[in-house]
């Protein structure tokens, strides 16, 4: 089955690489018009050429999301030229891991805001116009780490774990507008973001061989395995999932016991 977003409007943040450069590419691919950011301009011309390859409009601007002023102003001129919204995925986030013990009050903040707080806030910008519309789809890109995770990925398992909430609220509060809402919590998918985390070992190589060797699948994910459920969800297939988090995660939250160091 081929899954349609013809004529659909789409927000679709840190969409300069890795899963949000697959799902704003996947959207373009199946009708959608995008507008996208990322905190530089390395990879837009990528997502840009392959949008146009679609036959789609695009609308790209550089926006250091933290600043959540930049964050609004970037939703307002994207709804502008757009004309109009029927989806947002707040997919832009950044690993940045300290331990419960050592972290200070403005590492948190600063992970809050790189992860969480322009998602609201860009829902906040994209409500009153699906309200409008008749009804909207919100798509918050959360991590495994909000449900299960390891040593030193504080506060960074909290700010996925406040997406989850935030997904929850608003379909508790907006669903009566037909605004329907999902959290996806992707397991190791293989990106920049996977790289930087195992640069971190002596030998990165041993360490994502010992990683994967845990998955049931034996492997990481596909930037395109989380896009493709995401452009199902945003499609006019899906009408009644609202409220969930959907683990994406290659199987390893079926393990009774974590390995140490999964």
């Amino acid at each position: 089955m081929h899954f349609s977003l013809k004529n659909k409007k789409l927000i679709v943040t840190g969409a300069t690489s890795g899963i949000g450069q697959a799902i704003a590419i996947g959207a373009a691919q199946a009708g959608a018009d995008i507008a996208f950011c990322g905190h530089n301009d390395v990879g837009a011309d990528e997502t840009m050429a392959a949008i146009e390859k679609a036959g789609q409009r695009h609308f790209f601007k550089v926006v250091q999301l933290a600043d959540l002023d930049a964050a609004r102003a970037f939703g307002e001129e994207a709804i502008h030229f757009l004309g109009g919204l029927d989806g947002l995925v707040n997919n832009a986030g950044a690993n940045l891991w300290h331990g419960v013990a050592d972290s200070t009050y403005e590492q948190l903040d600063l992970c809050f805001r790189v992860n969480f707080y322009h998602a609201w806030a860009l829902s906040q910008v994209a409500y009153p116009v699906f309200k409008a519309a008749g009804g909207g789809k919100i798509v918050n890109m959360s991590s495994i780490n909000a449900e299960r995770t390891l040593p030193g990925i504080f506060p960074y398992n909290v700010a996925k774990a406040m997406l989850v909430a935030l997904t929850k609220s608003q379909a508790m509060e907006w669903g009566r507008d037909n605004v329907q809402t999902v959290a996806i919590e992707p397991g190791l998918v293989m990106t920049a973001l996977a790289d930087d985390y195992f640069n971190r070992f002596p030998d990165p190589v041993a360490e994502k061989a010992r990683m994967l060797s845990h998955y049931p699948l034996y492997r990481g994910g596909r930037p395109d395995d989380i896009s493709s459920f995401v452009v199902y969800f945003l499609s006019n297939e899906q009408h009644f999932m609202s409220g969930n988090a959907v683990l994406i995660d290659g199987g390893i939250s079926t393990l009774v016991e974590v390995p140490n160091g999964w």
